[in-house]
């Protein structure tokens, strides 16, 4: 493709290939395929970058939220406040603790949970915990949510997916003293050679908890809880410890690109994501806004016709997602949000001429409508 909205070929070129091959031979000669020395290593130094005290693998991100869950004893005759615009899983998740899902609304220029609404919830519901989403690299306004959840004890699971590499005002994302979750899916900023996934705390005692539940409830003395077989392994870990090295500068270069984007799109008739955040968000995806789902498509046709490539995220919202479709809660702006939002290509390896060609077919779309 002209301009893909991944590039997995300059991701994984011959320098990381190298070395990739190299640590998985190691593995294999070792015969050290779960929890071994790159794990360690990982949690340890992903900690460090990330300023949490402890970094905790496990199999993926959506068992990262369901243990984070589990470890704030969220589970039956339960309620978490979920937003309406995010990836199945992290709805899923609460299904699976045996928790009920309730809608928080999310802000109409961002996606991300709106903290009015929570205020608005809180009215008819008591909630658990509310899981705010970093979404499409954006920081949640965590701090506003911390407000209004610690005086009720609501407890408060960031589901960081897209969000490695974006900034809190107090840090980066996962310094928090909530958990917070990541995952490693091959399109990750931060991505491994399949799916991997951590949760982050500033709590020992959490830590130990979460360590229990992702290996089978295990401590040194016996099974002390029910947990699930969610353990990294250990070429996942090497994989994703590997690439540590150039994430900061990978995730500077998307901010780059975003800039670039921001200026020469912000005159347009589409919506952009508000110019705060380019300093602050990883920006996994670059989002903009059409005026209606029927815009979004032709546009995306449009693109394809030039060569260029991009995405739905979310082509709907989660309230009108089948099994979601009777949760209670505030659903008014994540399904306009949903019907309008189309991602462009965003990937370190963009250049210059890449940008301006896709801004360039988007200028040539709207001059035909």
């Amino acid at each position: 493709m002209g301009v893909p909205i991944y590039n997995f070929k300059e991701l994984h070129n011959e320098e990381l290939r190298t070395e990739a091959k190299r640590r998985i031979s190691e593995i294999i000669d070792k015969n050290a395929f779960i929890e071994g020395e790159y794990n360690a290593l990982f949690e340890k130094e992903f900690a460090q970058m990330q300023q949490a005290k402890h970094c905790l693998l496990v199999a993926n991100g959506t068992d990262a939220i369901e243990i984070a869950l589990q470890a704030y004893d969220v589970g039956h005759g339960d309620k978490v406040g979920i937003p309406t615009i995010s990836f199945f899983a992290t709805a899923e998740a609460v299904i699976t603790q045996g928790a009920t899902p309730v809608f928080i609304d999310v802000n109409a220029e961002t996606g991300l949970m709106d903290p009015a609404s929570l205020k608005r919830v809180l009215k008819e519901h008591k909630l658990k915990a509310i899981i705010p989403v970093h979404i499409y690299g954006m920081p949640a306004p965590i701090e506003e949510l911390e407000a209004i959840c610690r005086p009720l004890n609501i407890k408060i699971v960031e589901d960081s997916a897209q969000g490695q590499g974006g900034y809190l005002k107090s840090g980066p994302i996962g310094s928090s003293n909530n958990l917070t979750t990541f995952s490693f899916y091959p399109t990750k900023n931060l991505a491994a050679f399949g799916d991997a996934g951590a949760i982050l705390t500033q709590d020992d005692n959490l830590a130990e908890k979460i360590k229990s539940i992702r290996n089978h409830g295990r401590s040194p003395n016996g099974h002390i809880l029910s947990g699930k077989n969610s353990r990294c392994d250990s070429i996942q870990a090497a994989i994703l410890h590997l690439k540590l090295r150039k994430i900061t500068q990978q995730n500077e270069q998307r901010k780059k690109i975003a800039k670039q984007y921001h200026e020469k799109l912000k005159n347009l008739e589409i919506g952009l994501l508000p110019a705060k955040y380019l300093e602050t968000s990883s920006w996994h995806l670059y989002p903009i806004r059409m005026a209606n789902r029927e815009q979004k498509y032709a546009l995306q046709q449009f693109l394809k016709t030039k060569d260029i490539g991009s995405a739905l995220f979310y082509e709907k919202s989660l309230p009108e997602e089948k099994p979601l479709m009777n949760a209670a809660g505030e659903t008014q702006i994540g399904p306009q949000f949903a019907a309008q939002c189309i991602c462009l290509p965003l990937n370190p390896f963009l250049t210059g001429d890449d940008i301006n060609t896709v801004c360039d077919a988007i200028k040539e779309f709207l001059a035909k409508r």
